[in-house]
């Protein structure tokens, strides 16, 4: 090893050591009674000393495990992991809540489980200027997040937490749909025009309630009349309607049809399936 990677290594290690050294936070008191050191705890956490409030309420969990401070303490935990941006390790906490506490108050009003759809939620891949756009990346958090937001809206209609969580479930359908069009765009630009119209007709199934109907049934047109279907084309088209289109998409949507009649006739014939 060169003396330049070894002075790289080292400096690696001693930047692993410091993270890891304030990880674990100052050294705590601790009180007498459950209640003490949860409401330590909480005082920690609004501060925003992570490590501090783990303690404190990870102390509670071990020494009053009868307490009704107990799970009160292993609920905060997750939150805990939920604030310093530990999401996976949040989503392990809140689902052991959920499996060892089910009558508890925090996971019938739904807050449990609408916090597992968060941690999803904030995992989901960021726009930045330098990097790929998000609908580029992997979706796999953003699929697990509409998968958790569809149990919060299914399990607690009512909760207060179902406005919120019918907010996220629009933001992740439209990161959703941006993916899916961004597919189809790259079957169409390598030549592959029915994996293009496989997609958005997939896409159309699985997201009824996307509210974008309008601009994915446009590409699905466009890409039909590229493959020499103006049949298929027209009734795609005729499909957009102005409930669920803006006005240039509804204006977009006349003018191909425009074209077809122009070029095809009022009864366009689709192009015979190829065998190639």
């Amino acid at each position: 090893m060169s003396r330049m990677a070894c002075k790289v290594f080292l400096l690696a290690c001693l930047l692993c050591v410091a993270c890891a050294s304030s990880d674990e936070g100052k050294s705590v008191n601790f009180s007498l009674t459950a209640k003490q050191n949860y409401e330590k705890g909480l005082a920690e956490l609004k501060d925003e000393n992570y490590a501090e409030a783990l303690k404190y309420f990870n102390y509670v969990k071990q020494k009053f495990p009868f307490s009704k401070y107990a799970p009160l303490a292993e609920l905060a935990i997750a939150d805990t992991e939920f604030e310093r941006e530990t999401y996976q390790e949040a989503i392990d906490s809140y689902k052991s809540f959920i499996r060892l506490r089910p009558k508890h108050e925090k996971v019938l009003d739904g807050y449990a489980s609408f916090r597992i759809a968060e941690c999803y939620v904030k995992e989901m891949p960021d726009d930045f200027f330098i990097m790929p756009p998000s609908y580029e990346k992997d979706q796999s958090a953003v699929y697990d997040a509409l998968r958790e937001l569809n149990n919060v809206l299914e399990h607690y209609p009512e909760s207060t937490y179902a406005k919120d969580a019918r907010e996220d479930r629009r933001k992740v359908l439209h990161r959703l749909i941006d993916h899916e069009v961004f597919v189809a765009r790259f079957y169409l630009g390598q030549g592959h025009p029915k994996g293009a119209v496989l997609r958005i007709s997939e896409a159309l199934r699985r997201y009824p309630d996307s509210g974008r109907d309008a601009e994915l049934l446009l590409t699905l047109g466009e890409t039909q009349l590229e493959m020499g279907n103006p049949a298929s084309a027209k009734q795609t088209f005729l499909r957009i309607t102005p409930d669920m289109a803006s006005a240039v998409e509804l204006r977009r949507a006349e003018l191909f049809l425009g074209f077809i009649k122009k070029r095809y006739g009022d009864e366009p014939k689709d192009a015979p399936p190829s065998h190639g």
